[in-house]
């Protein structure tokens, strides 16, 4: 089996990106997010696509278990310059693709009333496992660029009146 995690990252009124930490499985059965940690415009396709792709045909590494609770995300809130999880929360999506041995699913993170991530609102996608890969990454990056999260514009600070003329 393998696993992967694709953030979108779209904050409103600045650039949206995708991140690509690695994934690896800890030997008491645990994913964790670890080094190195990829970081694309959200306009660079073939870049992250290209990451996905070969993230897709490698196996999955073990690594030893850590010690002490693991905080989320750690080295994106460093590279992001964010204080908290949840405030990269509710600006981001979580695409996480399992490849396993019958099928390849695509997880996208819906959100919930308070504007973080809800299992409740979570969408799923799935291919066989003899799916050609090309077009499973083209899939999960019609899925990224199309989300309204990396489309979300700075709110308008001139109200718009509809159907009224502008004052001469």
């Amino acid at each position: 089996m393998n696993m992967i995690k694709v953030y979108l990252y779209g904050p409103v009124g600045a650039n949206k990106c995708v991140l690509l930490p690695t994934v690896a499985e800890t030997e008491a059965g645990v994913f964790v997010e670890g080094e190195p940690l990829l970081i694309y415009d959200l306009h660079q396709v073939d870049q992250w696509k290209s990451q996905i792709y070969k993230a897709l045909n490698r196996e999955m590494a073990v690594v030893a278990t850590p010690e002490g609770d693991l905080e989320p995300g750690s080295q994106i809130l460093e590279a992001l310059h964010l204080n908290s999880w949840a405030a990269f929360e509710k600006q981001s999506v979580l695409f996480t693709i399992h490849k396993g041995a019958r099928y390849i699913k695509i997880y996208a993170t819906g959100f919930g009333e308070d504007g973080m991530w809800s299992n409740a609102a979570m969408t799923e996608r799935q291919f066989h496992s003899r799916a050609p890969l090309e077009i499973v990454v083209d899939a999960i990056a019609k899925e990224i660029i199309s989300h309204p999260q990396g489309h979300k514009a700075e709110p308008s600070s001139t109200p718009l009146m509809i159907g009224m003329a502008p004052k001469q």
